[in-house]
């Protein structure tokens, strides 16, 4: 079954905080690093996430930046992300950093170099590295970028993060839209890496110009879940994590449950501004 969490800032309160997650019903808590990766993670976090079954996943601080020169903080980065995903068994998910005025075909190389590096020397076999889609065209992490990256390092400490609000922002609310380019999307993922993906991010996203301004309640549909979800259905999703960044993310969570168990329900709640009156959602 799927597991649906938060993302929040990492912080002294993580006892009372997974707490309070189990009594929402929430199974899933994505750790923001914004302040540097910690050594360690105590033990105690650790039981007490699993005691109330709130799977434990991290995000590495949002200055890693794998194109500019300074490789040795760089490869540090990814080592302390994959030691902490190691010890947790799960996932690190970091953006990959800024284009620099250049173009992904001149960085692209040096990005591989970084992770074959940190992969060559880890003895780690359960931790992962997610890379995930990003909302802005300054920053590296199209769909495209993400997915040509694990396909070359093929390693399954490497996985795709697909942030469905950044992909929705960097096509200025266009695509993904429909029913259908959903399943495109996710078969198009499906037949380059080679399995299904597990792990995602999504909400709501306030966009201008191809760029994220802001992350909202997915309340407005924007991207419209409820499409994605009926398309998880469809293809056989049953096994992911699905981490909601909202401002009331909790409240999203539980809304986004119900989308889950029947989404067609909520189509009719989703603005007609493009093309789903024009293409169809082509449920069956």
């Amino acid at each position: 079954m799927p597991k649906f969490g938060v993302a929040r800032k990492y912080a002294r309160d993580l006892p009372r905080y997974i707490n309070m997650l189990h009594q929402n019903n929430i199974d899933a808590y994505e750790m923001g690093f914004a302040y540097g990766i910690p050594s360690d993670l105590s033990d105690e976090v650790i039981e007490i996430s699993k005691v109330n079954n709130v799977n434990l996943t991290c995000h590495l601080p949002f200055w890693i930046n794998l194109g500019n020169s300074n490789d040795e903080k760089n490869l540090n980065y990814l080592l302390s992300g994959l030691k902490i995903a190691e010890k947790l068994r799960s996932i690190s998910v970091l953006h990959l950093g800024f284009y620099g005025g250049r173009k992904f075909s001149e960085i692209k190389n040096k990005i591989i170099f970084l992770f074959q590096k940190i992969l060559d020397i880890s003895e780690i076999k359960n931790g992962k590295l997610g890379l995930e889609i990003t909302g802005k065209q300054t920053a590296i992490g199209t769909l495209d970028e993400i997915i040509e990256i694990t396909q070359l390092l093929d390693d399954n400490r490497i996985i795709p993060v697909i942030d469905w609000s950044h992909l929705y922002a960097r096509n200025n609310g266009i695509y993904p839209y429909t029913y259908q380019d959903f399943v495109e999307l996710l078969e198009k993922i499906e037949k380059k890496i080679g399995y299904k993906p597990s792990y995602f991010h999504g909400g709501g996203i306030e966009y201008k110009n191809g760029n994220e301004v802001k992350h909202i309640t997915l309340k407005r549909y924007e991207p419209p879940l409820p499409y994605l979800f009926a398309a998880f259905h469809n293809l056989g999703y049953r096994d992911f994590t699905f981490i909601v960044e909202s401002p009331d993310s909790i409240e999203d969570v539980k809304l986004l449950r119900q989308i889950w168990q029947s989404p067609e329900d909520f189509f009719d709640l989703i603005p007609s501004k493009k093309a789903k009156d024009l293409f169809g959602f082509g449920v069956k």
